[in-house]
């Protein structure tokens, strides 16, 4: 038996491995990001009870398990050491291998694999890298105190306390409402004359037309937790200059000013400027004792997957968003990577509230009639993405999709909009129906002041930290030239005690400007100098430009007008209820228009996939959900950009054009407005638009994976010489090339989801420097799957330096609720732009997967 010591020093090469494997890379990115901490509302001693997990918790736990293996003999653990010594080697190398090689998610693995085999191996055989690691292990003690001491996490840790001040004299105690909204298009409100459209948004007609509106108003900064920071401090983003959005780094603020005199209904979302003794929020005793400590635990899960998991596996995660929390609510509700996802919202099948209908609910709840002033402060995530919720506060889902259909993550804010015109359309058409919740939410606000005897006499404030962008090929957040005024440009209303018209003020005026407004009319004075000024002084000359961090100088004539109103009335219109609206598509005139009085032709062999099917089954309309976004793709044809008209009871309910999008050629997704709904059963058909808009043609839906009659009919056959060809309907044959190294690509991974076999990967011809166009499975040379080429795979960009490969990953699905007879022969076949064909070999793992899944499937039927 070995040495006492020779184990402990063992367990302690555990405990350097797993700071390396698991602890750093998270410190690393939370220490540069302590929002991550403040939308938690994470206490010190959560901070350090994160830290104990990650520093010692991950290998003591292993540690323990050795333990218990040393029971059973000396060499089962020491195999057990060596398998956990591989496995936090493996997950180490990761994420550098990932930065560094490139390539596909099996060369990426594979490379880290085999590193991690190596370590191991020297490890067994060798004391150099057993003293390597011993010589390694203060970083136990090492990165933790980095983390608490040397980061900005530390002040969230061992924050500075707030010197008691003075009260300072308020000479006009007047109640004071402030909302700031999330990511808001000015334009989105607007119409044709650029006034507020009364019929799409009455409360913020009504609110204009009793507050004065400055449509020049701009954010404080791009992100969300030092815009809504400045606009609570009158201060504006320093560059070099990091600041917490915390009491601590910010001491003189809105809530600090006027504490001592005002009682405070407080709602943060991302930052925590409040003091903890004057804003100790009231725990959600629906939630449970251990809620928040889940949400926590299940994002920072999610975040190390994120640095983890290798280009492809990450698209399949939860994507991380601006504020730091919620993304780990997928993980919760459904597993890793979507396991056993629900075709309904999670939120209504547990008859719970979102975050964000619950922070609203708090607030207004809180509104009353009181003897002293009070200051009611809301930042809401909204309209924000996701995009959830309709104009009439029922919620829809799509169980596919966190992010909008045409926008792809990226670095960056926001990612960017790649996908086509239509899908634009109709990401923008969720944008619009999120805010006229919005504008709900501002009527119910306006009752519940009302109610209190406060709205008259109250200062009212709406604004939002930035706005948002939907231009093909442009960011969705990051500046860029050509979206400068959507996401500079943010709504600002400001109603005065007792006014009663509204008016508008072009001036140049910014989120800074807020707290300085709200000091000017209830006479206080602030203490220290800020950079923001009172925006209804007209004594102070206004503005010709601002310094905008990140940006440069911002002058007014660069942000006059809304050049994206053109845009949206043309494919909008304008002065039409939002539970009516539809996007113009094509041949729009048949919106509207009952099937009994159109021309309806023969059934097309074209078949279309509903990507959310029985969801229109039953539908209640008194409930908190509505199926509204109505998604899939037109299968059977070599064409594209098909334009089609779906209808929903009888009725056309939207035109739009199919078209390319995450590996499908024609993919479509429309939203259905309220109003098309009814009780029960809703029958949707999905046609075809003829020439001249004359015949609509019916698009039979398709089961899952289904293929036409015409796709039934392709074969794959060998040939004597032992070649294979593709043989089509008609007389077009193509023999699959054998050898030819510029025909390539992957087979990343083979998985099961739901009734399907997944099989992703990515195939380019690299003498044309062009994706492929299709693949195909066959089993015993009959047509089981087809696919098109077309997913983004920006690391085969990188791997081959060439931009034209951005669309060459495909997924293809395999239905296994059809069984296959005696699966044999199973290949798949790549068929490019030029004809050419190849073929790609299934690992023997990947061939047991499909062959025991199918199988199975035969023997149950």
């Amino acid at each position: 038996m070995p040495g006492i010591r020779m184990v402990l020093m063992e367990f302690l090469h555990l405990f350097a491995l797993a700071g390396f494997a698991v602890a750093q890379p998270l410190y690393d990115l939370l220490g540069q990001n302590p929002e991550f901490f403040v939308s938690h509302k994470a206490s010190p001693g959560l901070i350090i009870g994160m830290v104990f997990v990650l520093s010692i918790g991950v290998a003591l736990g292993l540690v323990l398990l050795e333990l218990v293996a040393w029971l059973v003999g000396e060499r089962v653990r020491n195999s057990l050491h060596l398998v956990f010594t591989f496995g936090l080697a493996f997950l180490t190398v990761l994420p550098p291998v990932r930065r560094l090689v490139g390539g596909s998610d099996l060369l990426i693995v594979g490379f880290a694999l085999l590193i991690g085999f190596l370590f191991s191996v020297l490890y067994a055989r060798g004391q150099a890298f057993r003293l390597f690691l011993t010589v390694l292990s203060p970083v136990v003690v090492a990165f933790p105190l980095w983390f608490l001491f040397f980061t900005p996490v530390g002040r969230l840790v061992m924050p500075d306390a707030i010197e008691a001040k003075a009260p300072i004299a308020i000479s006009n105690p007047i109640p004071v409402v402030l909302v700031v909204l999330d990511e808001f298009n000015i334009t989105a409100l607007l119409d044709a004359e650029r006034r507020i459209d009364s019929v799409r948004f009455p409360n913020f007609a009504a609110l204009a037309a009793q507050s004065y509106w400055f449509p020049n108003a701009v954010a404080t900064y791009v992100e969300t937790a030092t815009a809504v920071s400045g606009i609570l401090t009158g201060r504006q983003p320093k560059a070099g200059v990091r600041l917490n959005p915390t009491a601590t780094d910010h001491p003189q603020n809105l809530f600090t000013m006027l504490g001592d005199r005002y009682a405070l209904n407080i709602v943060e979302s991302v930052t925590r400027l409040c003091p903890h003794k004057l804003c100790q929020e009231e725990e959600d005793a629906a939630a449970g004792l251990f809620l928040p400590y889940q949400s926590f635990f299940a994002d920072l899960a999610v975040i190390f997957l994120h640095i983890i998991a290798p280009p492809q596996l990450e698209k399949q995660l939860p994507p991380l968003h601006a504020q730091w929390t919620g993304f780990g609510e997928e993980l919760l509700k459904n597993g890793i990577l979507g396991q056993n996802k629900s075709s309904i919202h999670p939120d209504l099948v547990a008859g719970g509230e979102s975050s964000r209908e619950s922070r609203i609910t708090s607030f207004l709840s809180r509104i009353e009639q009181t003897s002293s002033p009070v200051l009611h402060f809301l930042h809401v995530i909204l309209p924000h993405t996701k995009y959830e919720y309709l104009v009439s506060g029922q919620k829809y889902f799509n169980r596919e999709r966190f992010i909008p259909v045409g926008w792809i993550d990226g670095p960056g804010w926001g990612g960017r909009w790649i996908g086509k015109e239509p899908l634009i359309l109709t990401a923008y058409h969720q944008y619009l129906q999120q805010i006229g919740y919005v504008d709900q939410f501002l009527g119910k606000l306006r009752r519940s002041l009302e109610t209190a005897d406060l709205f008259d006499k109250a200062l009212i404030i709406v604004t939002a930290d930035h706005g948002v962008s939907f231009q093909r090929g442009l960011s969705m957040r990051e500046v860029q030239k050509g979206n400068e005024s959507d996401i500079l440009k943010v709504p600002m209303f400001v109603k005065l005690p007792g006014q009663r018209e509204g008016g508008i003020r072009e001036r140049l005026v910014s989120g800074i400007d807020v707290l300085p407004t709200i000091a000017d009319v209830l006479g206080l004075k602030i203490p220290k100098a800020i950079d923001g000024f009172p925006m209804l002084d007209n004594e102070i000359p206004p503005r010709d430009e601002i310094d905008f961090l990140g940006v440069g100088k911002i002058k007014l004539h660069d942000l006059s007008g809304f050049p994206r109103l053109k845009w949206q009335v043309e494919h909008f219109g304008e002065h039409t209820a939002l539970d009516r609206l539809v996007p113009k598509g094509p041949a729009s005139t048949l919106v509207g228009q009952e099937l009994g009085h159109l021309d309806i032709g023969h059934s097309s062999s074209l078949k279309y996939i509903n990507e959310n099917p029985h969801q229109l089954d039953r539908v209640n309309l008194e409930s908190g959900y509505l199926p509204a976004l109505f998604s899939g793709q037109i299968i059977g044809t070599g064409r594209r950009n098909l334009p089609i008209a779906i209808s929903l009871n009888g009725q056309v309910w939207a035109t739009t054009q199919a078209s390319l999008w995450d590996g499908n050629r024609n993919y479509f997704s429309v939203l259905f407005p309220p109003s098309a709904f009814q009780s029960g059963e809703n029958k949707v058909r999905v046609f075809l638009i003829g020439d001249h808009d004359a015949i609509l043609t019916p698009i039979p839906l398709a089961s899952q994976g289904a293929l036409s009659d015409e796709e039934t009919m392709i074969r794959l056959h060998h040939e004597a010489s032992g070649q294979s060809k593709l043989v089509f309907s008609g007389e077009r044959e193509i023999m699959v090339d054998v050898g030819e190294k510029h025909l390539t690509g992957n087979l990343d991974r083979v998985f099961l989801s739901e009734e399907s076999i997944v099989v992703e990967g990515w195939a380019a011809d690299l003498e044309e420097n062009q994706p492929a166009e299709e693949v195909f499975i066959f089993t015993n040379g009959k047509l089981t799957a087809r696919a098109e080429v077309g997913i983004s795979r920006q690391d085969v960009v990188e791997a081959h330096q060439q931009k034209s490969l951005f669309h060459s990953g495909f997924r293809i699905k395999i239905p296994v609720k059809v069984p296959k007879p005696n699966p044999s022969d199973i290949r798949l076949i790549v068929v490019s732009l030029s004809n050419r064909a190849w073929e790609f070999s299934f690992s023997p793992e990947q061939l047991d997967l499909i062959r025991s899944t199918l199988e199975e499937k035969n023997f149950s039927q």
